[in-house]
């Protein structure tokens, strides 16, 4: 019975919105055409049901109608043949959003993975030199990608992979393929105690170091602790008892991104934050004169040594 209304609902998206394409958001300059789409596969995400997103998720091969659950699958297909025909000059640095809080990071050097969840995130292996997790929570990562980065000799910075458990480390600073790593310890909520690993990456570009800022889902802005002068790029979890602006105030990044919105594994109603949410955090930012963005799925930006650009 399950499955039937799964197929059902699965149709009626289908002919519904089938003619959408939610990849027009990643280079629509127009800022009311932007989120007319946004709006558009907002009301997808809501009819969509955590089940349906977890059968396509699980399932590689699996086809679909819902044309949110394509827009996903094909942003992997949009990485994969963007990442390595992007050619990253000395002093920049290119940034590619995958899904929730997952990003690719190339600079002239190197490419890395941070908090990469798709559910053909494998394929990425060949083009990363290493990947970092900040947690245990499976939208924040895929096993056969770990995996794999592991087999092939390169390094996953985590605090419990290999094994599914949470197993405790101990913070630390790392050195790969010319990336320092700091790695810090917060909770995730009053029960999950130093669960999460807040990230700085200082990745050099040639004469000088961009640095970007994950604190993944962490439970206040007080965890919080900053290696570099500045931090050219901060991700952050909008809720989680997290407060952005006073996180960015804290950072005092050149830029925000608003992340971990429209997280399929959760249902509509419960942690499955919609746009309009991160459109208020946008608002909250400019009030205090911060600037705060909401990427979409596989949007692409380049930092030129300056600042932040959105690649439109």
């Amino acid at each position: 019975m399950k499955k039937f209304i799964l197929q059902l609902l699965s149709l009626s998206l289908g002919l519904s919105a089938s003619g959408v394409d939610f990849s027009q958001m990643r280079t629509e300059k127009d800022t009311g055409k932007r989120e007319k789409l946004q709006d558009q596969m907002q009301l997808i995400v809501d009819k969509t049901l955590k089940a349906e997103f977890e059968t396509f998720d699980d399932d590689p091969d699996r086809k679909t109608n819902n044309p949110v659950l394509k827009y996903y699958d094909q942003t992997l297909d949009h990485l994969l043949i963007d990442i390595p025909a992007t050619q990253v000059n000395p002093g920049t640095v290119v940034i590619w959003y995958l899904y929730n809080m997952g990003f690719v990071i190339k600079t002239p050097t190197a490419c890395f993975g941070v908090d990469i969840h798709h559910r053909r995130a494998v394929k990425l292996a060949p083009l990363l030199d290493f990947i970092a997790v900040t947690h245990n929570h499976n939208d924040h990562y895929d096993i056969p990608l770990l995996r794999t980065i592991n087999a092939d000799g390169k390094f996953v910075i985590s605090n419990f992979f290999p094994a599914r458990g949470y197993t405790k480390a101990t913070s630390a600073t790392h050195t790969l393929n010319g990336i320092t790593i700091h790695c810090g310890e917060a909770d995730h909520n009053p029960t999950l105690r130093n669960f999460v690993m807040p990230m700085e990456f200082v990745c050099p570009t040639g004469d000088k170091n961009f640095v970007f800022f994950t604190s993944g889902d962490i439970f206040h802005h007080d965890y919080l602790k900053k290696q570099s002068e500045t931090i050219h790029l901060y991700a952050v979890h909008p809720r989680c008892g997290m407060k952005p602006v006073e996180a960015a105030k804290k950072l005092n990044p050149d830029l925000t991104l608003i992340v971990h919105l429209l997280e399929m594994g959760h249902e509509y109603n419960r942690w499955r934050w919609p746009f309009q949410l991160g459109r208020e955090e946008v608002a909250n930012f400019r009030k205090d004169n911060l600037d705060a963005y909401v990427p979409v799925w596989g949007e692409k930006l380049l930092w030129d040594g300056k600042k932040i650009n959105v690649c439109q």
